[in-house]
């Protein structure tokens, strides 16, 4: 009898373990878009050619922007949308920075996009999403690996290369 209790038991502590994970809320999915990294030793030669390889978005705040950036980049503040879910803000600096560099909102098929943050991390993936979501192909766009603190540590020629 006393087997027959521990069986039941185990048994009910099992089915119960079940239906409470079962009852649980799925994880939200992410809309994150994986990003692809572009060095700043690849961007500083890019910009010293003088080949417009990229067209350079700055994603940080404007603030900042208007402090220091990258020669030629293009302001396209996400603050809005990285720190405060407002992505249609977002969308619309990504695309007046866009329309500003390629005359158009959606920017151009053959275009490269760089974008550059303060680490390479959030501020980027959020305008990744973005244009990925106006219908700016993924293939072309690259995030600063580091971001604004990558090149500012790599030395006296980055630093030159800021305005």
């Amino acid at each position: 009898m006393k087997n027959k209790s521990l069986k039941l038991m185990s048994i009910l502590l099992v089915l119960s373990l079940l239906l409470v994970a079962c009852g649980q809320p799925e994880k939200e999915a992410t809309n994150q878009n994986q990003m692809e990294y572009i060095g700043v030793e690849d961007l500083k030669i890019s910009i010293d050619s003088g080949s417009e390889d990229y067209i350079i978005l700055d994603v940080r705040k404007i603030e900042d922007y208007n402090t220091s950036h990258i020669v030629g980049a293009y302001e396209a503040d996400q603050d809005a949308a990285n720190k405060g879910g407002n992505d249609a803000t977002g969308i619309v600096n990504l695309k007046e920075a866009l329309q500003e560099a390629t005359g158009s909102e959606v920017g151009n098929a053959e275009d490269k996009y760089a974008l550059v943050c303060y680490s390479g991390k959030s501020y980027a993936q959020k305008a990744t999403d973005l244009m990925i979501e106006i219908g700016i192909s993924k293939d072309q766009i690259y995030t600063v690996e580091g971001g604004m603190k990558a090149w500012e540590e790599g030395g006296q020629d980055y630093k030159n290369l800021l305005e």
